[in-house]
């Protein structure tokens, strides 16, 4: 093979370019100077930082072949933000298939483009409302309680343990709740619907055990939990259906929403006694998207969150003396959407203009 050279724009920014390795022997010195456990997107801000222009403005082109194709990285925020915006309505590439295939199955919102992600976004976008999110403080709250709960016990025993994965299956029940309209009880017991997805996103993101990607069981385990995965969404479906049958719901789960819609494309129909399989399994790929994407990444911002914290000892004094302010004027277990903790939102956001501690990147397609 040889590198194709078509891949390269000389007349634009970027790092020294070999003609045999591209752009990939820029990244060694840059790699030595981050952590090991560094995640991608911090190589190519280190990358982006050593050899953008300072004119504010500025984007920088990376050869990867044949790891990827020809990348633009935006080095700024005016055209990040012209970049994610809908007006201009930038492909997505097929790039992103391989990476939520596994996680989600099949066609997406991450992986839509056009009329098909508008109609698709539109039918979900009722649960991205504020109203929505406090209508769903008292399932969140009796979660976090079974998470405070453990989080006491391991602080009792004086173990060492891993703060990631108590909070990755606190939020896995959290969304469970809010998507499914059902408690998965992932931090406590058993459940094959939480265990299949985290399980494909340890034998899919292979940031900490490489050795995975080269495991010939891989593909195995990937399809078993697909498999598992849309056995408990499709049952979750159908019961929520036959309820619908007998009483349209009110509530907004992300399960009903999808429900809702297809009701709608069934008024002027003879309502059938099965969902269609068309659509069932439309609807468990955007749910397994939801149940993936909205655990993994509120996951990590609360342990980068609980970090800073205690990094930082007076913003963890002001936020410990603003608990005990409000909760001791509060009986045991009240249940409150309408308080609002101002210091600790403060802190929060605060956390929030750091660098993320998931960072995904932006992938569009530019026009040809």
């Amino acid at each position: 093979m040889c590198r194709p050279f078509s891949n390269v724009i000389f007349d634009q920014p970027m790092p020294p370019w070999n003609p045999l390795f591209g752009h990939l022997l820029a990244l060694v010195p840059v790699m030595r100077t981050l952590p090991e456990d560094r995640q991608q997107p911090d190589a190519f801000e280190a990358l982006c930082q050593a050899h953008e222009n300072k004119d504010g403005d500025s984007v920088m082109y990376l050869d990867m072949w044949p790891f990827s194709d020809p990348l633009m990285i935006i080095c700024s925020p005016t055209l990040a933000a012209q970049a994610c915006s809908q007006e201009n309505n930038l492909c997505k590439p097929p790039m992103l298939h391989t990476f939520f295939n596994p996680l989600a199955g099949g066609e997406n919102l991450f992986t839509m483009n056009g009329a098909e992600w508008k109609r698709s976004r539109a039918l979900f976008n009722p649960g991205f409302s504020g109203n929505y999110i406090l209508q769903q403080t008292s399932h969140i709250i009796d979660e976090a309680e079974v998470y405070v709960q453990i989080l006491r016990e391991y602080a009792n025993k004086g173990d060492m343990f891993s703060l990631d994965d108590v909070t990755c299956w606190y939020l896995m029940d959290v969304i469970g709740s809010v998507t499914l309209d059902s408690r998965l009880h992932s931090q406590r017991r058993y459940n094959p619907l939480a265990t299949a997805l985290r399980r494909q996103i340890r034998w899919h993101v292979l940031e900490s055990e490489k050795w995975l990607r080269w495991n010939p069981a891989r593909p195995f385990v990937q399809w078993y939990s697909s498999h598992q995965m849309d056995s408990y969404i499709g049952k979750e479906l159908d019961k929520r259906y036959a309820e619908w049958t007998q009483n349209e719901a009110s509530t907004r789960s992300i399960i009903h929403l999808a429900l809702q819609g297809y009701m709608a494309q069934q008024k002027s129909k003879t309502r059938p006694k099965h969902l269609d399989p068309e659509f069932k399994k439309w609807a468990t790929v955007q749910i397994r998207l939801f149940l993936f994407a909205g655990h993994d990444s509120t996951s990590s911002t609360i342990c980068c969150t609980l970090f800073h914290v205690t990094a930082h000892v007076r913003s963890s004094q002001g936020l410990h003396k603003a608990l005990d302010l409000v909760l001791s004027h509060l009986p045991l277990h009240v249940h409150d959407p309408s308080i609002i903790f101002r210091y600790g939102t403060n802190v929060e956001l605060n956390r929030l203009l750091l660098p993320p501690g998931v960072a995904p990147g932006n992938a569009s397609q530019a026009p040809r």
